[in-house]
């Protein structure tokens, strides 16, 4: 976010003191990181978020969040989800310098690779890439090693943080997932359209609220959706795979692809819609499996969970 609507002194101050210093504290965590084996970091640093995250402001929006999706709940469930909410963020931070070496340690599988590999052998001269979809659930940053696991070309979308310091930090991730990496808005939107089109498999995080989204149900509640991937896999003749992403016992994670799912070039915006609310059919039978493993404190709903 620009710094221009602030006076000088404002300006001044997070350019100089407070985004160095929040990026410092940062290198110095994932230095600390860098000393550990995986388990330790992500033992480590689920138990520490554990034990923190229920004292921060997100706590109470996480909690009002996952009473608003799933009503049903005791208040003796729903925090015993968002405890575990914590551990299961705190260990993706631990984890997530590390997502080469869980790679290569056996530590991240990939279930249903066989349906990309029989996409890519269909048509070898090109149009055989395509998107897949993941929420973010488990350690949803374990999707990004599908590239180098499969050989495959694929690419990311990000939305820059206020601080551009660490911005350019957490942008390693390129590097690890040897993908293509896109920043938000139109940039994304033309780079979708290229890298599928080339072959390669564009990774999109579709469970958070997109301002400029169709309002699609989401736990039975209208939630802004993106749905410009299905307009474009439709245009482009590319399938859709949904991958859900899964923790087994402490830093085990389990991806898993499903079936390719084919929209038709002239699908209708009512069709296009019907994909939409089956994405999010998807995603809520995921999160009601492991509701302790998805990100409750972002505002799915927007405004309306601000009261």
């Amino acid at each position: 976010m620009s710094l221009s609507y602030r006076r000088l002194p404002a300006r001044l101050f997070y350019r100089f003191i407070l985004w160095p210093a929040e990026t410092l504290l940062l290198a110095i965590m994932l230095g600390f990181i860098a000393l550990l084996n995986i388990r330790g970091a992500s033992f480590i640093f689920g138990s520490l978020f554990a034990l923190i995250g229920p004292l921060t402001p997100w706590h109470q929006r996480a909690g009002r969040q996952l009473e608003w999706a799933m009503p049903e709940l005791t208040a003796d469930e729903r925090a015993a989800i968002l405890k575990g909410m914590w551990r299961n963020l705190g260990r993706n931070i631990g984890e997530y310098p590390k997502l080469e070496a869980m790679l290569k340690g056996g530590y991240i599988q990939f279930e249903g690779a066989e349906y990309l590999h029989a996409n890519a052998q269909k048509n070898t001269k090109g149009n055989k890439g395509g998107f897949i979809i993941g929420a973010h659930l488990g350690n949803w940053e374990a999707l990004a090693m599908i590239g180098p696991h499969l050989g495959l070309k694929t690419g990311l979308i990000f939305r820059p943080l206020n601080n551009p310091y660490i911005s350019f930090l957490l942008n390693r991730r390129a590097r690890t997932a040897e993908a293509d990496i896109y920043q938000k808005g139109r940039e994304a939107a033309m780079g979708m359209i290229s890298l599928v089109r080339k072959g390669g498999y564009m990774m999109i995080l579709a469970d958070q609220q997109l301002r400029e989204g169709e309002e699609v149900a989401f736990f039975g509640h209208p939630a802004k959706t993106a749905i410009a991937h299905f307009k474009i896999a439709a245009k482009s003749g590319v399938p859709i795979y949904y991958a859900q992403t899964i923790r087994h016992d402490g830093c085990q994670i389990q991806v898993k692809l499903s079936p390719p799912i084919h929209l038709d070039k002239t699908a209708s915006d009512a069709e296009i819609l019907a994909a939409a609310r089956e994405m999010n059919k998807n995603f809520e039978a995921w999160i009601r499996a492991n509701p302790e493993q998805w990100l409750w404190p972002h505002r799915r709903w927007g405004k309306d969970l601000q009261k």
